[in-house]
């Protein structure tokens, strides 16, 4: 089973799938495996791992070529389709909007290259309510399932293609066909979106209905960032967040339903009594029944996938080592979803039932409490490494927080939730009292638990290797006779708590142009010191710096920006401000807008400042008369140099600037040039491109963008000078550095390359 588990894996690492002529070799090769020559040459155990590695890789690329077919292509620029399907799953609901997944019977005009399935679509302004199992035929306008490519922010173009949406878009036309009741399918769908109008027809406060929706629905959408923010400081967001302890818990219940079955059965039939499945059937089928109605998302299915190979065996009077379950179970779950490696939820609840397998292995004795300390000690240690790797924080009174709120939750909240939903049935004021009572004491618990902000929680973004150690260290420590390895483990694990230090020579920096869409971010740095150049835009109340620049921010253990510039006041330059603000620490802000430098208390970027970090000079270069003097002609434009390379960013000049810069510096050179203004056809005359040479021109821009950037004018002046060129759109976050080893330039999704990504 292990060999399969490696096969998915390799699959999911490749740049590119091989062809279907390799993939035909590779199956003959297993069925060679089973042919009696081979035994003369592999042993049973080599050639079974040996197969399953065949088989996985086969299955995984069977299943990347069927999802690659069904895609638009990424390159595809977006463009109207009649479509028309049913509506699948439930809709989130935002301000002024509604989301939903849309499965596709047909649609018109047709692409040769994709047999489009599966869409995710937004409907501005809803004119009718999006209700799961209604037929729609709509018109809509598609674009490519991609998504912004940074270090360390979230890889939203792998979570779509894992999810096997084709592609995305927004309504500009409805006509509703059919209603839910008319259509066969969409039933548990259909089934939990009327139990969440049920759910809003109650007297329920905020927090208790929001709450209800995430234990019973596995709909998060009314928990809000204060809700969020106590469960991370206390390490209990798996008590809200449908999750292995859910179905474990539905398991339990119907463990001891089954045995009061099996009492009764023992009261009336004694020959019957001894039948395991009185037990092992209820626990099933009611955690089958939790996960249909909690949406069967993926997190769900491999929560029930555990669940089932760790008792299906009993049932089936198969014997089978409490290991081979878990190899078991890890298995199904990637023949389901073999991009599960990419989502942090695979790791974090296989570790953690890994882990405490390990502790149980050693005996816990028979003292309950003395089971429950060690319980959440494995656990904590076990997720330790794994959630600084993806989420870069540990809570630490999370063990002491779980020792009482996991028995709460199992023994008081759930049950009592069933009970008060049950009242609700008979009596709406009192049970909807009851539930409001209990779920505000929940949270009331929760709150006192959480230490102040930023207290109590471990903040740090070890590197792989330090990772791969405090595992290792994880399983020594759980291990029986744990103590023999106790301090090494202990000393192993503190590794984990220095983070890595940057990798930029003295006397040179680092700069990435940030992968915000349309608009414009440059991280630059030096050995200590970072300055941000703008924010990205911000778009109905959310930031693109809160998904791209603070996650990067926090993957490169940056806890201060030394100087932050807002170029001038538009939006695609200064609408992630707030965000920042909020979340880092700044020391200095400086702006060429009068507007920003008034509301945000920013000093102006003067022409001729200059200030030097750690050998590496900084500079403003704008002129003092601006001709015409407009909002983007005020922006900053900073030169970065250091002793081999320079770096210029101009924001969003245009060319009549560019000229008066050229001539006030007339020996200006530079590596790399950001193109002003995301590359407008009114800025990059051929005079300013020439005379700075630059050996590459930067371009942030969004894919497909509807001002055309970079435009076809400027890119022709390139071809024509004969410049390299990159752009954001493209290739991701632009990732340059200036080294001992010359002025390097990278692409970070040419880094991150897979089959099924962009560039």
């Amino acid at each position: 089973m292990i060999g399969i588990a490696f096969g998915v894996l390799l699959v999911a690492w490749l740049p590119q799938l091989l062809p279907f002529s390799i993939l035909a070799l590779l199956i003959v090769a297993l069925g060679l495996c089973f042919l009696p020559v081979c035994r003369r040459f592999l042993s049973v155990p080599l050639r079974r791992q040996i197969a399953g590695l065949i088989f996985g890789f086969v299955y995984a690329s069977g299943w990347g070529y069927l999802n690659l077919s069904q895609r638009m292509p990424l390159d595809m620029p977006a463009q109207a389709f009649s479509v028309t399907g049913t509506v699948s799953g439930m809709p989130e609901h935002r301000s002024g909007l509604v989301r939903f997944r849309f499965t596709v019977e047909r649609y018109s005009p047709v692409l040769p290259d994709a047999d489009l399935k599966h869409l995710q679509l937004s409907w501005y302004n809803p004119e009718r309510e999006i209700i799961p199992g209604q037929q729609w035929q709509l018109m809509v306008r598609l674009k490519p399932p991609r998504g912004l490519m940074n270090p360390g922010g979230s890889d939203y173009e792998t979570r779509l293609f894992a999810d096997r949406v084709n592609a995305r878009g927004y309504l500009l036309t409805a006509r509703l066909l059919n209603d839910p009741e008319e259509s066969s399918r969409q039933r548990i769908e259909y089934l939990r979106y009327r139990t969440g109008k049920w759910l809003g027809r109650l007297s329920l406060g905020e927090s208790a209905e929001a709450t209800i929706r995430a234990l019973l629905l596995g709909d998060k959408q009314g928990l809000n960032d204060e809700q969020w923010q106590i469960l991370r400081q206390t390490g209990t967001v798996h008590l809200v967040v449908i999750s292995g302890l859910h179905i474990a818990i539905a398991c339990l219940i119907g463990y001891w339903l089954g045995g009061a079955i099996q009492w009764l059965a023992g009261r009336f039939c004694p020959v019957q009594s001894d039948i395991r499945a009185y037990r092992i059937i209820p626990a099933l089928l009611l955690a089958l029944g939790y996960a249909l109605l909690a949406g069967f998302s993926i997190p769900t299915q491999r929560a029930l996938i555990m669940a089932l190979a760790m008792l299906l065996p009993a049932l089936l009077n198969r014997h089978m080592g409490i290991w081979q379950r878990y190899q078991l179970a890890l298995v199904i779950v990637l023949l389901i979803q073999p991009l599960s490696f990419y989502q942090p939820g695979f790791w974090l609840s296989f570790a953690a039932v890994g882990a405490l397998l390990l502790s149980s292995s050693g005996g816990v004795g028979k003292r309950p409490f003395k089971a429950i300390i060690v319980t959440q000690w494995s656990v904590f240690l076990g997720l330790f490494p794994l959630l600084l790797l993806w989420l870069g924080q540990v809570a630490l009174i999370a063990p002491l927080v779980n020792i009482v709120a996991i028995p709460l939750l199992t023994f008081i909240l759930i049950p009592g939730t069933v009970l008060g939903l049950m009242l609700c049935l008979i009596d709406p004021v009192s049970g909807a009292g009851l539930l409001n009572g209990l779920l505000d004491s929940f949270w009331w618990l929760l709150q006192m638990c959480a230490p102040a902000d930023g207290e109590g929680v471990l903040f740090s973004r070890p590197s792989l290797l330090p990772v791969l150690l405090g595992v290792l260290a994880v399983v020594l420590l759980n291990l029986p006779r744990w103590t023999r390895f106790g301090f090494f483990s202990l000393f192993i694990l503190a590794a984990l708590l220095v983070p890595p230090k940057k990798s930029i020579v003295e006397g040179g920096f680092r700069a990435t142009v940030v992968d915000v869409g349309q608009g414009l971010a440059v991280l630059v740095e030096t050995g200590s010191k970072s300055l941000l150049f703008d924010v990205g835009a911000a778009y109905r109340g959310h930031s693109i710096a809160r998904f791209t620049l603070l996650p990067m921010l926090e993957s490169r253990n940056i806890s201060r920006l030394d100087r932050l510039i807002i170029s001038h006041k538009d939006n695609d330059h200064a609408g992630g401000y707030a965000d920042m603000v909020a979340a880092i620490a700044v020391t200095d802000t400086d702006s060429g807008s009068p507007v920003i430098q008034h509301s945000l208390s920013a000093r102006p970027c003067v022409a001729g400042d200059s200030w030097e970090w750690e050998g590496v000079r900084f500079s403003y270069i704008q002129p003092d008369g601006l001709k015409p003097s407009t909002e983007n002609n005020r922006s900053c434009v900073l030169l970065v140099q250091s002793s081999r390379c320079s770096l210029l960013i101009p924001g969003d000049i245009e060319s009549s600037v560019e000229l008066q810069i050229l001539q006030e510096h007339p020996a200006l050179h530079v590596d790399w040039l950001v193109a002003a203004h995301h590359g407008s056809r009114f800025s990059s005359p051929s005079e300013w491109l020439s005379r700075l040479n630059p050996e590459w021109v930067l371009f942030s821009a969004g894919f497909d963008n509807p001002y055309g950037h970079p435009a076809t004018e400027v890119i022709e002046r390139l071809r024509s000078l004969e410049l390299n060129w990159l752009n954001t759109a493209d290739k991701g976050a632009l990732i340059i550095e200036s080294s001992s080893d010359g002025c390097l330039t990278e692409t970070y999704r040419d880094q991150k390359k897979r089959y099924w990504s962009a560039g």
